[in-house]
């Protein structure tokens, strides 16, 4: 077990880093789609894909408009979405923070537990965000892309493998 976790950790990591680069949300538009359908046949018009790296460049840049009004969809509530938009890159070093950790303290039964946990969070709070937002809005549709589903699956498995461990400590005798 501890070699398949010593090498699934990193891998893991490593699948964070490159699906934060991915595609996260492909934006369609109905509206350009009606005409487009009559031109070419097609029935929407993807306006833009988006990664999470290039979330705060849409944001903060010449086109924030529409990355603001993205946002919103997901959260109606935020405030300062432009500058909170350069909290996305921090995805990445928390996948490297766990895998740092696990390699580290892995050894420690508690560890695990915290990184079972922390894993299993982000993902069930994160596609509990997804399916009970509606993404079909008037003027934009949002569908997920690969690399978001990429993202929550690793950190699961992160957790998943975090919890394994936790068990497999033996217990002790009293």
């Amino acid at each position: 077990m501890s070699k398949l976790y010593n090498m699934a950790m990193p891998a893991l990591a490593a699948l964070v880093i490159i699906a934060f680069f991915l595609p996260w949300i492909s934006v369609k538009s109905e509206q350009v789609g009606m005409v487009s359908k009559v031109l070419t046949g097609k029935k929407q018009a993807v306006i833009d894909t988006i990664s999470a790296f290039r979330v705060p460049i849409l944001a903060n840049g010449p086109d924030a408009r529409f990355m603001l009004s993205v946002i919103k969809i997901f959260n109606p509530d935020v405030k300062d979405a432009d500058k909170k938009s350069f909290l996305i890159w921090g995805i990445p070093f928390l996948a490297i923070v766990i895998f740092a950790v696990s390699h580290f303290f892995g050894n420690n039964k508690w560890v695990n537990l915290i990184i079972g946990v922390l894993g299993a969070v982000i993902f069930i709070v994160a596609a509990y965000k997804i399916k009970t937002t509606n993404l079909n809005k008037l003027v934009l549709n949002i569908e997920m892309g690969l690399g978001l589903w990429l993202t929550l699956w690793a950190f699961l498995l992160m957790g998943v493998l975090g919890f394994i461990r936790f068990a497999s400590f033996p217990r002790k005798a009293e």
